[in-house]
Parts: structure tokens; C-alpha cells; sequence
């Protein structure tokens, strides 16, 4: 017959029982991925880059939720103040682009060191490592895009098709037209989406980019100068600098520079 101190220590083992542990560690990822994929779809429109200015290092989400071919979609706006670095661990769930929108920044990303300017990007895989400096005198200012794809993450596409990369705005094509122009950046599969496309456009004044027009990709716009007035459905959303505006799938959307002299802005759609 057992007695009550070997009834509490069986009970005791059958509850740290590696199987029981791993059953626990399920049952809690379980809950997390159900929650993430419980956020709201982002809502079409203009979100702007903070009102609060600082010079200390911040990340604020500017926006946040789920997209047609996205679980989860972050944006935040950050700061980085001078002589400051931020090292940041890519989850192995996730797919970050930073874009540049001030001052000079130090990128470290895959054993290499990039200066780059207002208007580059880089692009980081799943599971990757990078850093940002600031090296100048003054805080700089850049977006973090954070998404993931309701499809099973392909590694295997996103390193055959080049991989973790930067672009220099320095060392990117300007095609001029008669309404201004376009500097490419890049069309091509990553471990997220079957296909990524980014450009910026320079908008002369008074002039719009297209009439309104609708498409099944998502598109982001971030932007880079002057001031813009964007069509998404029926409203009219103004925007300036380091501001975010998003048009859903299918949503008619067009944009216009409403301001001084030229406008530019960031571009990208996904699928």
C-alpha cells in the first residue's frame, strides 16, 4: 500500500515527464501562432511617421496587422541616436527590410559593411544578423519592415535567388520620364513572398504618377520628400515625409505631389 509521500512523488515526476514537457511547449506555441494570426487586416490609408521627435534610440509601430499574402505585417519608425548602435536577430518566422529615410547609416550585414544614404534599403533573410551605426553627427531616421507569408517559408527560393542584400541609392539606375522618374531597386522571389517588387518615383509638381488603377499585390508607399495626396477607394489621404500609406488588394489607388517643387517616395507591391 502506498502512502501519501509516494502518491505526491509520483504525481511530481508524471508532471516534469519530458513528453509532458514537450506537450506544454506545443501547447503554448499553439497559442502564440493562433494569436498572431488573430490580428486585424491592416486598414487602408495614411500612417504617419511619429509626432513625437527625440534624440535617443526608439522603434515605434506605426503599423501593424495581417495582409492578403501576410500573417503578420509590422512597420515601426526609429531613431537612432548619434554614436549609437542596434543589433538586431531576424527571427527564423520572419523577413525584415529596413529603408533609410535621413542621414548616413552603417549597415553590417553578412560579414560586410555598407555606408548607406536616405533612399537604400536592405533586405534580410530569416534567421540572419544585422546591425545598424550611427556614426554621424546628428539622429537618423529609418523604417523596419517585419513580415511573414501565410504560406510555408521557402529558405531554399530566397538564397537561389540571391539571398540577405543591400541597395545603395548611390549605385542604383534613375530613369527619367516626362513626369519625373524611376530608380528600380528590385523584382525577385525572397523566403517570404513568390515575388517582391520595389522602386521610388520622382513626381515632378502638379503632376500624378497614374490614374487610379487596382491589382491583386499589395501596395506600400513610404514617403522620401515633399508632399503627396494618394487616392485609396474613394478617399484622399495627404502624406509627407517618413509617412506610410497602405492600398489593399484590389482597391483602386492612385497619388499625386501636391507639393513644392519634387516629390519622391518608396514603391513596393508582394505576392
Amino acid at each position: 500500500m502506498k502512502n501519501i509521500n509516494d502518491v505526491k512523488s509520483a504525481s511530481h515526476q508524471k508532471r516534469v515527464t519530458p513528453r509532458n514537457y514537450f506537450h506544454l511547449v506545443a501547447f503554448i506555441l499553439f497559442v502564440v501562432t493562433n494569436l498572431a494570426f488573430a490580428q486585424n487586416p491592416v486598414k487602408p490609408g495614411v500612417y504617419p511617421w511619429p509626432t513625437a521627435s527625440s534624440e535617443k534610440n526608439s522603434a515605434q509601430v506605426v503599423l501593424s496587422g495581417t495582409a492578403t499574402d501576410l500573417n503578420f505585417f509590422e512597420v515601426t519608425a526609429n531613431v537612432l541616436a548619434r554614436g549609437k548602435q542596434q543589433k538586431t536577430n531576424v527571427p527564423a518566422t520572419h523577413e525584415h527590410l529596413l529603408l533609410i529615410n535621413s542621414e548616413s547609416i552603417t549597415v553590417m550585414l553578412n560579414d560586410s559593411t555598407y555606408t548607406l544614404v536616405k533612399g537604400s534599403v536592405a533586405l534580410v533573410m530569416p534567421g540572419e544578423k544585422y546591425s545598424i551605426k550611427n556614426n554621424g553627427s546628428n539622429p537618423v531616421n529609418y523604417h523596419v519592415m517585419k513580415y511573414r507569408s501565410r504560406l510555408p517559408i521557402d529558405l531554399g527560393r530566397g538564397k537561389t535567388s540571391g539571398g540577405s542584400f543591400v541597395k545603395d541609392w548611390n549605385k542604383l539606375t534613375f530613369k527619367p520620364h516626362e513626369r519625373g522618374g524611376v530608380r528600380p531597386y528590385f523584382d525577385r522571389p525572397t523566403a517570404m513572398a513568390k515575388r517582391f517588387e520595389m522602386h521610388t518615383t520622382t513626381l515632378n509638381e502638379g503632376n500624378i504618377s497614374h490614374p487610379p488603377h487596382t491589382h491583386a499585390a499589395e501596395e506600400i508607399i513610404l514617403v522620401l520628400e515633399g508632399e503627396v495626396e494618394m487616392l485609396i477607394g474613394e478617399t484622399w489621404h495627404k502624406a509627407k515625409q517618413g509617412d506610410v500609406l497602405f492600398a489593399p488588394s484590389k482597391m483602386p489607388h492612385g497619388l499625386k505631389n501636391i507639393g513644392k517643387g519634387q516629390c519622391s517616395y518608396f514603391a513596393f507591391q508582394w505576392e
